[in-house]
């Protein structure tokens, strides 16, 4: 099914939501000028992705389109932020383009197992600051020193199942990190090492990790929050006054255990 033949029409249209469209399987390409906020959710028959030439879009959102292959031509030089998740079947990510795409800052790309393995390959965008990823078919553990910008400052990772320490984590972090957060790490024991490098981190979230154990000491004198959510172990040597770490953390203006 051909998705609205006379879009074109709409000149001054300047967002765009499609949601449930099970039965669309592909859409026309794209040429609004005014357009500067595209979502697509839940669209499950899309297998490719059209072409995009959209000079002013600045949002681009692709959620749960689960027969998703592969992008089209993007050409979307003002992109701010770019999310791509729960698209199982996609096989690609336009990697190559994020170095172009000096306009964007927000990048959220997890649950999309099936991408190709060589993503991702070093190549981020020159001005990224905040970074969402997880559950891609190359383990989070399998990445490595990623050279990213130093103006990362946000990093949230997700579902990693292959990591006990995070001293396998450490050449993935960069040192301009202010905020960390950690969810789903099945089989993550420590965090005592691995992450004494980031001088700079303010907020720490560790979120379903129920073998953790222990925390960065030599960072928790500089945290501006810490949230434990999920982590039993954890929770039992911080929460209270009589706790382990209750002297390391009591400082912290904002604590959620």
């Amino acid at each position: 099914m051909e998705l609205f033949s006379d879009l074109h029409q709409l000149s001054n249209l300047t967002s765009l939501y499609i949601r449930d469209c099970e039965n669309m399987e592909s859409f026309s390409d794209l040429e609004l000028s005014k357009l500067t906020r595209l979502r697509i959710e839940g669209c499950e028959s899309i297998e490719s992705f059209p072409n995009l030439h959209l000079p002013n879009l600045t949002e681009l959102e692709i959620e749960g389109c689960k027969n998703m292959k592969a992008f089209g031509d993007l050409q979307l030089p003002n992109l701010i932020s770019w999310s791509t998740t729960d698209c199982e079947n996609l096989e690609s990510f336009p990697d190559l383009q994020l170095s172009n795409l000096t306009m964007l800052k927000v990048v959220k790309i997890r649950e999309c197992p099936m991408i190709d393995a060589s993503f991702p390959r070093g190549l981020w965008p020159p001005n990224l600051w905040f970074l969402v990823t997880g559950g891609l078919k190359k383990p989070i553990s399998e990445w490595g020193y990623q050279n990213f910008p130093a103006s990362l400052v946000d990093l949230r990772l997700f579902h990693e199942p292959n990591v006990r320490n995070f001293s396998q984590l450490s050449p993935l972090l960069p040192s301009s990190l202010t905020t960390l957060l950690i969810f789903g790490f099945d089989n993550l024991e420590s965090l005592s090492t691995g992450l004494q490098h980031l001088t700079s981190l303010q907020h720490l979230s560790i979120s379903m990790c129920p073998k953790v154990n222990d925390l960065p000491e030599t960072l928790l004198p500089s945290l501006l929050s810490l949230r434990i959510w999920r982590c039993p172990k954890l929770k039992e040597r911080c929460e209270g006054r009589g706790s382990h770490y209750w002297p390391h953390i009591s400082h912290i203006p904002c604590i959620e255990i």
